[in-house]
């Protein structure tokens, strides 16, 4: 009877993470921040970055674009904490450094607009998770 027990929960166990690997194998992205923070960092963009790299992200001249195939390609490989850690000691070039918070939303906010989603769990400064492995965005590989 336990060994019955046992072998049950072992084959629940397999099937489980047979399932979780199908839905990474399917392309579905782990999420890594929040709805709140994608709202929040959405307000912080058009108030501090949009200046710079447009609203809809896209870049202009010399500024390089926070969304689509050119981002990708530069970050794809690239960890979320390296974004939050880049635009925390690099941006705004000019402006007045936001504060922390703000700096994580922002960063929830272009991992958005590049094809992660939203979850339960809010990003943190020391989420590492690989930007190619939450987005949907593909570039040009």
């Amino acid at each position: 009877m336990k060994g019955l027990s046992f072998i049950t929960v072992a084959i629940a166990s397999a099937v489980v993470m047979l399932v979780s690997g199908m839905v990474r194998a399917a392309g579905q992205p782990a999420p890594v921040f929040t709805a709140q923070q994608v709202a929040t960092g959405k307000a912080a963009f058009a108030k501090v970055c949009a200046g710079c790299h447009m609203p809809d992200l896209s870049g202009s001249n010399e500024v390089p674009p926070l969304a689509g195939m050119v981002f990708i390609d530069t970050w794809r490989d690239r960890t979320t904490k390296e974004l939050y850690d880049y635009l925390s000691a690099e941006m705004p070039r000019g402006g007045e450094p936001q504060d922390k918070e703000t700096y994580l939303s922002l960063t929830a906010f272009i991992l958005q607009a590049n094809g992660a989603t939203a979850g339960e769990t809010p990003f943190a400064a020391s989420t590492a998770m690989p930007i190619g492995t939450v987005t949907q965005a593909q570039g040009s590989r």
